[in-house]
């Protein structure tokens, strides 16, 4: 089998691979799947050399490679949009016709699958959970702070619209109203809204509080979240949270909303609310501080789950099981 596989980390840099995304589900998609002796091509989406060659084209995330996609003729093609959300409508448009033109559809959960349109027949449908290099990461039974220690909040990832950082912001600033110590870290390496957030912060009288870090290696982020007491994840919209994912293998507890397959990275019972009700997620929070051993403890009991259920090994073997079907017709 000759596979190209297209998604945006191929086209980074190994220095900016190195400090931003040493690893995402698809370059460790990439790496299992050549160390299983699959001839695998990656590329950026970019790409603009013939297709031909290849058995098949996989391609992730709707980007410009989706255009070139929809020539008629060419390999088989398998996609993973990578998103379960409402999406601008050219984007929205391009990502439909994509769908209608693959010969498989990958998505993470059960419940993204079922928010696609009825364009997408149900037999190319393919559930394929995200995978995580789970030995860099250290499993810890977090503790309260003690004495004149502060809460340490934690948010990763891109400073934009969706993912709502301003409510961080806000419950950061409640939580100081109670007369908790507390200060909120925050890594990305997409600063779109920083300067929106900054003003915000200092509108809420928190900007003293708030620390930009900038972005974490693989191996810094595990330390980051080993010093962390919660993660904050205000979203309203996800497909598989990688961070979210990478916390509930430290054993972290994360303070997020029902948003596409979180059902699946929580212990039983951990209660998520829709992404409009915005003051149940705050009240969730601050009572979560007030019983935060219990909360820790099941957190860190689940973590051996979810190191079991992010196993890469399963995700290469999902992933050739299906292009095997794909390239038989």
């Amino acid at each position: 089998m000759r596979l190209l596989l297209l998604s945006g980390i191929f086209g980074q840099t190994a220095e900016y691979r190195a400090t931003h995304l040493a690893e995402t589900p698809d370059s460790l998609l990439a790496d299992g799947l050549a160390a299983r002796g699959v001839d695998v091509t990656t590329a950026a989406p970019t790409f603009w050399g013939p297709r031909r060659p290849y058995d098949l084209v996989h391609l992730h995330h709707v980007t410009n490679a989706c255009v070139r996609a929809l020539a008629p003729g060419g390999p088989k093609l398998v996609f993973t949009p990578h998103t379960s959300g409402r999406l601008p409508w050219k984007h929205e448009a391009v990502r439909r016709s994509v769908e209608l033109r693959s010969d498989a559809v990958v998505v993470f959960t059960d419940d993204e699958r079922g928010k696609l349109g009825s364009h997408v027949t149900r037999d190319k449908v393919e559930v394929i959970r995200s995978g995580l290099a789970v030995e860099r990461f250290t499993s810890t039974l977090h503790r309260a702070p003690r004495g004149d220690e502060p809460w340490e909040f934690l948010y990763v990832g891109q400073l934009i619209p969706c993912k709502r950082v301003h409510l961080a912001l806000e419950l950061l600033r409640r939580v100081l109203a109670t007369g908790r110590r507390a200060r909120l870290r925050i890594v990305s390496h997409r600063e779109t809204l920083r300067p929106q957030l900054e003003e915000e912060a200092r509108r809420l009288g928190v900007a003293g509080h708030v620390e930009y870090v900038g972005t974490r290696t693989r191996d810094e982020m595990s330390a980051e979240m080993a010093r962390a007491h919660v993660l904050l994840l205000p979203s309203d919209r996800e497909a598989f949270s990688t961070v979210t994912s990478e916390a509930a293998v430290c054993g972290l507890p994360v303070m997020l909303f029902d948003v596409a397959g979180t059902v699946e990275q929580v212990p039983m019972g951990w209660e998520r609310p829709a992404p409009a009700d915005v003051e149940t997620w705050m009240r969730l929070s601050l009572r979560r501080l007030d019983d935060y051993q219990r909360e820790a403890a099941r957190w860190y009991a689940f973590a051996p789950v979810m190191r079991e259920r992010l196993s890469t090994d399963r995700v290469v073997r999902e992933h050739l099981s299906l292009y095997e079907r794909v390239l038989r017709g």
